[in-house]
């Protein structure tokens, strides 16, 4: 099978690694990927398979050279909408990351961030697929979309566990946690990951519990901000780290406090690595984990954040649990599965 993802740059984005799952995948299968993208970046992604520039204005991209062509993002998708040939070869298919009305809110504000929304929502009209990361998030767009187009693919992690911190950044990570309990979230620094709410929470924890945050973002100020004297010997901004991931090896708990997420990438490498995990109660999280597996708390309580981390110190059952769930249902042979059945247009789709 060939297949044409199509993106706008290649840079470290949330939704730039599914993609280097799926193409790690695809490839991995015998298919042959090809990647077009829009905008350059200072930073890129190694992606494993050819790349090439294009214009969203023009039509460079042959769709009948393809037997799907899968777009992430609102300008790809665009991409498709206005050059996508009446009677293509192709199969047409969209990812969407996000809950859009929330998530471009919170990127944009209120405003053009639903304006912005009706312009996503518009922008997969053409697509003969189009993919929701949870059987909640197919329900909600089904309000705006066609049922029979939609359908659901849980997220993988396809990562390389034997990648190590350098000496230097285990020994700042190590040095900071001495023998405490040490929390890590690696996110980007904005309201919707709630940190805010971990900062407040770290207030009711013991003294012996620490917080590593290895991230940047629009936020970042807010947050330091909210680091007064007495609580900064226990917080840590670590800044943006490549692979955050390799981090995961020395928390002892991973924190998700998120207002909103589509299928959070972190918290598939926490349960990858065996972590205990407290997450807020969103509907994907609910959806994918049982209390067997996860710690979840009511947003925005930083009590019940506090209590949840504390009751997860006392259950070390979470973390062979959560690898196995993560093992059973989440790998990336069953993440290359759905997406087959998908691309192929199976009825179980």
């Amino acid at each position: 099978m060939k297949i044409a993802y199509i993106v706008n740059h290649l840079g470290q984005t949330g939704v730039n690694h599914v993609v280097l799952d799926l193409i790690k995948q695809m490839q991995h299968h015998g298919h042959d990927c090809r990647l077009f993208y829009f905008e350059d970046n200072t930073e890129p992604i190694a992606f494993p398979c050819a790349t090439e520039k294009t214009s969203p204005a023009e039509g460079t991209i042959d769709f009948n050279a393809y037997d799907v062509v899968h777009t992430h993002g609102l300008k790809a998708n665009l991409y498709v909408l206005r050059h996508k040939p009446r009677h293509g070869k192709a199969r047409c298919v969209a990812t969407l990351h996000c809950y859009v009305f929330q998530d471009f809110a919170d990127l944009y504000g209120r405003i053009k961030g639903f304006l912005l929304g009706l312009i996503f929502l518009l922008s997969v009209l053409r697509h003969d697929k189009i993919v929701a990361l949870s059987k909640d998030a197919v329900a909600y767009y089904s309000r705006w979309l066609s049922r029979r187009k939609l359908c659901d693919a849980y997220n993988t992690r396809d990562i390389d566990k034997s990648e190590d911190l350098t000496p230097d950044e285990r020994k700042e990570i190590l040095t900071f946690k001495g023998d405490d309990t040490l929390i890590g979230m690696n996110c980007v620094l904005i309201l919707r990951k709630g940190i805010d709410v971990m900062l407040k929470a770290m207030r009711l924890l013991p003294d012996t519990y620490k917080l590593y945050i290895v991230g940047t973002g629009k936020e970042e100020a807010l947050f330091k901000s909210m680091v007064d004297k007495d609580l900064a010997p226990r917080i840590h901004f670590a800044g943006a780290r490549p692979r955050a991931h390799r981090y995961l090896s020395l928390y002892d708990i991973y924190a998700l406090p998120s207002r909103s997420e589509g299928f959070p990438l972190a918290l598939l490498e926490a349960a990858d690595y065996g972590k205990r995990v407290v997450c807020s109660a969103l509907p994907v999280v609910k959806e994918c984990f049982t209390a067997d597996e996860l710690i979840t708390f009511p947003m925005p309580s930083e009590t019940a954040l506090a209590a949840a981390i504390q009751t997860a110190m006392t259950r070390p059952e979470l973390c062979t649990n959560i690898k196995k769930r993560f093992d059973r249902d989440y790998s990336p042979e069953s993440f290359y599965r759905r997406y087959m059945i998908i691309y192929q247009h199976k009825e179980s789709c």
